[in-house]
């Protein structure tokens, strides 16, 4: 019996793969097509949004146009919040001004951006499901 429940369980695994879905984010309108554009997407509220390097994805396309479309590709279907950067001067940081505003175009899912603080996950958060799921996303400067 223990046998048979094994080789169900690997042929379970073998042919019956969890659903997945592409995220579509188009990101615009940047101001000029200096540095690079920075994504990262977040299964969690934990390390949302500063801490990049727990992030499901990061990405990073070099900005050529007014407007940018990012195909993230293969991922599973749950929540999820996306925070972007345009880093203009290439250092992979968001600068600020003297008192802490962004100097660079930033942005999230759902445009839960904040002036003075981070977005919260909460704010930014979307559920992904089905095939694919497309996200206009506007740029803050």
């Amino acid at each position: 019996m223990i046998i048979i429940n094994q080789y169900f369980l690997i042929l379970f695994t073998l042919f019956i793969q969890p659903s997945t879905s592409t995220l579509e984010l188009e990101i615009g309108e940047f101001r000029n097509t200096k540095g690079h554009l920075l994504v990262s997407v977040f299964d969690n509220s934990d390390d949302f949004p500063d801490n990049e390097q727990y992030a499901l994805v990061n990405k990073k396309v070099k900005v050529t146009q007014k407007k940018h479309t990012i195909l993230i590709e293969d991922l599973p279907e749950g929540e999820y919040a996306v925070v972007f950067l345009h880093d203009e001067n290439g250092n992979e940081e968001m600068d600020t001004n003297f008192v802490g505003v962004p100097t660079e175009g930033y942005g999230a899912s759902n445009d839960a951006v904040n002036t003075f603080s981070a977005p919260k996950y909460k704010d930014a958060k979307f559920l992904l499901e089905g095939e694919k799921k497309s996200l206009k996303l506007k740029i803050f400067y």
